[in-house]
């Protein structure tokens, strides 16, 4: 009796079992706790796949329990479901930017608008190799990382300059109108000399 005989129907479950946790759990990037409390959680589900038998994978993230930042963070595009009719469905495209999440409306697009996208808390694709399935996980969870860690960074604005429009109001009126008619004197005599 060689040893593929003694293969069993557990044999079987516990590999496939082993296979689904070590194909569902990519490495993801370290999240540190964040002192303003912004956070968002992300789960994943996958439908069974089995070699040889299976020719595709289904892929739901849901993004849920959001603090300090949306939960529906992720782009669609309203698209045709075929080539020049009229039926068109939302087709997932990206992890929105900060600057989506202020543009792009939730649920559904605002119809005048071209192109028409919105925002949604999950994304749910059909990917064809497990290799594809690992790595649309962890560039979601890194994009979505990158994501709250840039809003992190927006929170903490500094002063980068300012102007005055109609003159100081610290200096009086006679010295900002005086140095505006020197300013013009001066540069109406270089013109003059040039």
């Amino acid at each position: 009796m060689s040893n593929c005989d003694k293969i069993t129907d557990e044999d079987f479950i516990a590999l496939d079992q082993k296979l689904k946790e070590d194909f569902a759990s990519p490495p993801l990037p370290a999240a540190a706790v964040s002192a303003s409390g912004r956070r968002i959680k992300l789960t994943w589900y996958v439908s069974r796949y089995n070699y040889h038998s299976t020719d595709g994978i289904r892929v739901r993230i849901e993004a849920t329990n959001a603090n300090l930042m949306p939960d529906k963070i992720f782009a669609y595009l309203m698209l045709p479901l075929k080539p020049g009719e009229s039926e068109r469905a939302g087709a997932f495209d990206h992890v929105c930017s900060p600057t989506d999440l202020e543009e792009y409306p939730e649920d559904e697009p605002i119809p005048t608008f071209r192109p028409e996208w919105f925002r949604l808390n999950y994304v749910d694709v059909v990917l064809r190799s497990r290799t594809e399935v690992y790595t649309f996980i962890r560039d979601v969870a890194a994009d979505v990382h990158s994501l709250r860690e840039t809003l992190e960074i927006m929170d903490r604005i500094v002063p980068a300059g300012e102007i005055w429009f109609g003159g100081d109001p610290g200096e009086p009126a006679e010295s900002s109108s005086s140095s505006a008619i020197t300013a013009q004197s001066s540069s109406s005599e270089s013109s003059d000399n040039g």
